[in-house]
């Protein structure tokens, strides 16, 4: 059955009601039929079915003017209920995310030769020596990790020369005993002593570790960190 792509249709006002004319092949109105045949459709609009529409300027039999409208396929409309603020997404720019937290690391390489050693706790102050030695990164260690009463000893003693020579000429003595304290940081072997409101002295029992030349390192708080003290 051929289908109009666009259908014209005519309506007529009256007292009685409201008549529609419709050319046939309007099938997809649902308002097929032979031509003459009327129906009248809930509303009350009486359809009547012909072959040509009237003409322009002309009156309906029962005298009331006609118009002439041009019936399309209807728009299909919004079936997802009633729309509200929060039924509408509304694209906002994404917010920036929080900086990630800084990895502390005692020891950073940046290049080029250039070592830093921080300490936030005494452990590593312990882990910056032993890397220090194992590196003979002697002189930022004595530059950056050295509490002020060493730093002002080892000054009026031949400054980074006095500390290399001592670290160098120690160096193996000072990697077994530190690794050792490393190895028991949270065991009963270490123990720690508070010598001043600022310094606490780590120490070995030399009784259960024979043959340890080295005993006991003294930490300081200063400069919002950790500094090496002493060595004993």
């Amino acid at each position: 059955m051929r289908v109009a792509s666009a259908l014209l249709c005519v309506v007529c006002a009256c007292d009685e009601g409201r008549t529609v004319y419709v050319k046939r092949s309007a099938a997809f109105l649902g308002l097929e039929g032979d031509v003459g045949s009327e129906r009248t459709l809930a509303d009350g609009t009486r359809v009547v079915v012909v072959d040509d529409l009237p003409s322009k300027g002309v009156t309906a039999g029962d005298g009331a003017a006609v118009k002439f409208v041009e019936a399309k396929p209807p728009t299909p409309g919004w079936t997802g209920g009633p729309l509200s603020p929060s039924a509408v997404h509304v694209a906002h720019p994404g917010a920036p995310k929080p900086p990630e937290p800084e990895v502390f690391e005692p020891r950073k390489d940046h290049g080029g030769g250039r070592i830093e050693y921080r300490a936030m706790m005494p452990e590593h102050v312990l882990a910056n020596l032993i890397e220090s030695l194992r590196q003979r990164e002697f002189k930022p260690f004595y530059e950056q990790m050295l509490a002020d009463e060493a730093r002002a000893a080892y000054d009026s003693a031949g400054g980074l020369d006095a500390f290399s020579s001592w670290a160098e000429t120690n160096r193996e003595a000072l990697l077994a005993f530190l690794n050792r304290m490393g190895n028991s940081w949270a065991g009963a072997e270490v123990i720690p002593q508070q010598i001043s409101r600022m310094k606490i002295r780590y120490s070995l029992d030399k009784r259960q570790i024979p043959g340890i030349r080295f005993t006991s390192i003294d930490i300081t708080m200063e400069h919002g960190g950790c500094r090496l003290a002493m060595v004993r």
